[in-house]
């Protein structure tokens, strides 16, 4: 009789694709719902019936050689593999108490939205100085949740854009917006620690749970780059 051999899972692309990108729209999409009041109000005032145009990361062929002359462009498939292998630095080194940082650019961070088909055009991310933007713009369609048809919810788009200003020495316990808009609307920068729907956990939880996964203790963002670092603690 022959034993099934169980086959490793497949490494995902982590906070940086699809996953996240749900995760951190259902969890707008809650807290808005909570303080909306209405499911009216929240189809009618801070969602949308389209959805925002949103940048793609540049995407060359993968095919594609490079011509004489010129310099090859990584795709965003090398470069999403070349974020998690640093990614995984950061984890190593914490898991050694180790001392490390790591910069990410904007199009570091751009690469894996590109690469994943199911959340390219979906996010895109600014750094401009020391302020980072997250563009956002998502179907509801989505999301498998038992209220979205009923409220007349799965024909709408959650279109936000999020702002982030983080100093050296900005931690998962005290990084803070400074300004969100939702569907072209104003929204408490407090979004962070608003609970889902008034009674679950807060997004920060969440942005506490991915630091302490990949080990890291501080970060910043800063000459057009976030930098996370390690204590080695």
């Amino acid at each position: 009789m022959n034993a099934q051999v169980e086959q490793p899972p497949k490494r995902g692309m982590g906070c940086f694709a699809k996953g996240c990108l749900i995760l951190i729209a259902f969890g707008i999409l809650l807290i808005v719902g909570g303080i909306g009041g209405t499911y009216w109000g929240l189809r009618h005032f801070y969602l949308s019936d389209k959805p925002a145009p949103i940048p793609e990361a540049s995407a060359p062929s993968e095919t594609s050689a490079a011509r004489p002359g010129e310099t090859s462009v990584a795709t965003p498939s090398e470069t999403s593999a070349t974020v998690r292998q640093r990614l995984d630095t950061i984890k190593s080194a914490a898991r050694a108490h180790e001392q490390t940082g790591e910069e990410f650019t904007a199009g570091d961070i751009n690469a894996p939205i590109a690469a994943n088909r199911k959340s390219r055009g979906r996010a895109f991310v600014r750094i401009d100085g020391n302020v980072g933007q997250v563009q956002l713009s998502i179907p509801l369609e989505r999301f498998d949740i038992p209220f979205r048809n009923a409220f007349g919810l799965g024909d709408r788009y959650l279109n936000a854009t999020v702002t982030i200003v983080a100093p050296p020495g900005t931690n998962a316990n005290n990084v803070q917006l400074s300004g969100v808009t939702i569907n072209g609307h104003s929204f408490p920068t407090g979004l962070l620690d608003r609970r889902l729907l008034g009674v679950g956990q807060s997004l920060r939880s969440y942005v506490i749970k991915y630091a302490n996964q990949y080990g890291v203790t501080d970060g910043e963002i800063s000459d057009g780059k976030v930098i996370l670092h390690t204590s080695g603690y």
